[in-house]
């Protein structure tokens, strides 16, 4: 598999104005596809697509994490865990709130209702890579 780092660039600066939702609307993406969207940038495969058709709410969204363990137990099911420490740009991560995120390098990118948040690195609870 090819990883081009820095297409995670183009593909945040294709999101900057997305915010946060369920829903099918336009420019409006829940964490676990902004997460697997950002990878499929990166990697060429979108890790979350087979959970992502399965919700328009959060309801939706709810019943279907519940039925694999959670939501780091379902991306587990998908993606590689790693260390904290070898996450590299274009690998995905866990921050509080079961946020799901993509590594920058030394910050961690995910979408809330306001739109990109960055946090530090240090934030993340768990990192994952497509092996």
């Amino acid at each position: 598999m090819q990883r081009d780092p820095h297409a995670l660039i183009a593909f945040l600066e294709s999101r900057e104005d997305w915010t946060f939702g369920y829903g099918p609307g336009p420019k409006v993406h829940d964490c676990a596809r902004f997460f697997s969207a950002g990878i499929e940038a990166v990697t060429g495969i979108a890790p979350l697509d087979r959970f992502s058709g399965r919700w328009t709410t959060e309801m939706g969204a709810a019943r279907v994490l519940r039925r694999h363990g959670g939501m780091a137990a379902a991306v587990s099911e998908v993606m590689t865990e790693i260390p904290i420490t070898l996450a590299q740009r274009g690998d995905g991560g866990l921050a509080a709130g079961d946020a799901l995120v993509l590594v920058e390098g030394e910050t961690v990118v995910g979408l809330d209702d306001r739109g990109l948040f960055r946090l530090p690195r240090q934030s993340l609870l768990m990192a994952w890579t497509i092996a």
